[in-house]
């Protein structure tokens, strides 16, 4: 027997040591490898193998560890009754093989045709623990004199159970190992988590801390309470100051909230409170009566949070103190409506201001507008003179008609008929007549045309007067009163474009027109040119009125439509002709500017929207409310 031969005590005793703790620092195949060599050489084997079945519950017979055998064998799965290790493990017999086994019927040719090599001599137990077969040990010898019997089998199941055991035990000693350091490593991931937790939970109690300070930093009271019975679940201190009372008191008594709440305006709370299931948000301004017996008006922004499967039903807030507001609200309606009434009295003085103006500008005209009006009444009267004398004649001529009448055959009163035309003229009598009424009605209509035209321009005109108008129409209305103004100092010339109706306050711009028109004929010291010229452009209309005057010195040019500036001697004119113009086309959207070179003239430009100002309506006091 070759172990015999051997050292047996020594071998035995190495093969016990292989299966011990303090060898089995290396991995599961590396003690496999050591076991299987030791127990190759021990029996003078030239190659071997170990199976063992892994797994559970289908447990797959592989190769563990090889000795002299290809490398990919390690690893291998034996599929069951295959071959020699699957036949052995399978039936739980030892064998003995000697030489050439193809005709063996114990072994499938499957594994013969597998086999590179043909061993001589071939050994091959189960490895058996109790009851339980746990894998199989197979050695070989390829060449040689001396091969394996059936005493080295015999011997060999002496020492199987011993080789069980200490293949068992690395195994054993192997998988504690690794629990080992699966136990160290989840250890150490336990550790890690609580480490993790406990910064975790420090980190959410600084959170905490740190959304509790700054609930308590705002001037805004943040709260939640449960929707029936007005129990608080979260208050912070900013209550203490707002409501005047600490939040603990909220806690100890939770009706406080609702028996603080001034009493005109509850109904309208319960009404929102009713309303916010199903509304899910809501905002409402309400007071309530302070721990000092004051009014305090606040806004709440609240929103319902139903009921889920973590927590019950709530309603959470946010409390805005808004008493200063609210009282600055009311400050402002009461400045509104004095602005309001400010506004209208201004509007007042304003209107009477452009009145003033247009009846001062008259009374500067009146001189020439009465000029204007003892021409026509002049022969006029004298024309009712000379029809006063041929009336009288041809009364009396009538009554020599009447006389000879009564006496048709009476020669004498026809000579006196005859000889009373002759006296009177008759043939011119008649004609003259007639020229007489015809030159006295053109007075009268001249007459009546300048008093209309003063009449309408001295009309008082206010914000219900825009009307569509025909600035032409006003243009030559207003040169019709200055007339007397212009017609000794300058030539009028026309240059009318085609202009649409406008939508103004056709008497106010009646005395924008006439400001300038005056304007430019004082502006001329002995004879010039007055042009007037009208235009459009895109959705605005112009007027220029030029004159070949004095000009309008640089330094005054940015002065001249300043109330109460101006450049004639005083007694001459007021200074608010152009400061009144140019409040009158500002009140139409409009824009006047004005170009200007000393001894050249200085032309005004007015442009104006057709469809007039965009009125915006002044917002009432009572929209505050």
């Amino acid at each position: 027997m070759t172990l015999i031969e051997a050292p047996q005590l020594n071998w035995i005793h190495d093969l016990y040591r292989l299966g011990q703790a303090d060898l089995l620092q290396n991995t599961t195949h590396e003690i496999f490898e050591r076991i299987l060599r030791h127990i190759v050489q021990g029996f003078k084997a030239d190659t071997g193998s170990l199976a063992l079945y892994q797994g559970e519950p289908d447990s797959k017979l592989c190769i563990v560890a090889s000795i002299g055998l290809p490398a990919e064998c390690l690893g291998s799965v034996i599929a069951p009754g295959s071959g020699i290790i699957g036949w052995v493990a399978e039936s739980g017999k030892p064998v003995v093989l000697q030489g050439d086994i193809s005709d063996d019927p114990r072994f499938n040719q499957a594994s013969r045709a597998k086999r590179a090599f043909l061993p001589l001599s071939a050994l091959c137990w189960p490895l058996r623990l109790d009851d339980t077969i746990i894998g199989a040990l197979s050695v070989n010898k390829l060449h040689g004199q001396t091969r394996y019997t059936e005493s080295d089998l015999e011997l060999g199941l002496v020492l199987v159970n011993l080789i069980s055991l200490v293949i068992d035990n690395a195994r054993l000693h192997r998988e504690k190992q690794e629990r080992l350091e699966q136990s160290t490593v989840l250890n150490n991931h336990y550790l890690q988590l609580n480490q993790q937790l406990e910064t975790t939970r420090q980190c959410l109690e600084h959170s905490e801390k740190r959304l509790h300070d700054t609930l308590n930093s705002l001037d805004s009271v943040v709260w939640s309470i449960m929707p029936d019975t007005f129990t608080p679940l979260y208050l912070n201190q900013v209550a203490n100051e707002i409501f005047g009372y600490p939040a603990a008191d909220f806690f100890a008594r939770p009706t406080l909230w609702w028996d603080i709440i001034y009493s005109d305006d509850r109904k309208n709370v319960k009404n929102c409170l009713e309303q916010l299931k199903n509304t899910k948000v809501q905002k409402i301004t309400y007071r309530i009566v302070h721990s000092t017996n004051q009014l305090r008006w606040l806004s709440t922004h609240m929103r319902y949070i139903p009921k889920s499967q973590d927590m019950s039903a709530r309603i959470d807030g946010i409390t805005v103190d808004i008493t200063q507001y609210q009282q600055a609200t009311e400050l402002l309606k009461k400045q509104n409506r004095e602005t309001q009434a400010a506004l209208k009295q201004l509007q007042e003085v304003q209107e009477k201001l452009v009145q003033s103006e247009k009846l001062a500008s008259v009374g500067q005209l009146a001189a020439g507008v009465a000029h204007e009006i003892n021409n026509p009444i002049g022969y006029i009267n004298s024309n009712l003179t000379s029809l006063q004398t041929y009336v009288n004649d041809l009364l009396t001529l009538v009554a020599f008609y009447e006389k000879a009448e009564a006496f048709p055959d009476n020669s004498e009163q026809f000579a006196q008929i005859s000889a009373f035309k002759q006296q009177i003229d008759f043939d011119f009598l008649k004609n003259d007549v007639l020229d007489l009424l015809e030159e006295s009605q053109e007075g009268a209509t001249r007459v009546k045309k300048i008093v209309q035209d003063l009449k309408d321009f001295s009309r008082f005109g206010g914000e219900d007067d825009w009307q569509w108008t025909n600035l032409h129409a006003g243009l030559n209305s207003t040169l019709n009163i200055v007339n007397n103004e212009i017609k000794y100092k300058a030539k009028v010339v026309k240059e009318f474009g085609d202009l649409p109706e406008v939508r103004c306050l056709p008497h106010q711009l009646n005395q924008v027109f006439m400001n300038l028109l005056v304007n430019a004929a004082h502006a001329i010291e002995h004879e010039g040119t007055i042009t007037l010229r009208t235009g459009t452009e895109n959705d605005q209309v112009w007027i220029e009125i030029s004159d070949t005057g004095q000009g309008i010195a640089p330094e005054h040019q940015n002065k001249i439509f300043d109330p109460f500036f101006t450049t004639k001697p005083v007694g001459k004119g007021t200074g608010l002709g152009l400061s009144v113009s140019y409040s009158i086309v500002k009140k139409h959207q409009g824009e006047i500017h004005v170009c200007s070179q000393l001894g050249q003239g200085t032309t005004f430009r007015i442009a104006l929207p057709v469809a007039g100002a965009l009125v915006e309506n002044v917002q009432d006091a009572s929209d505050f409310d």
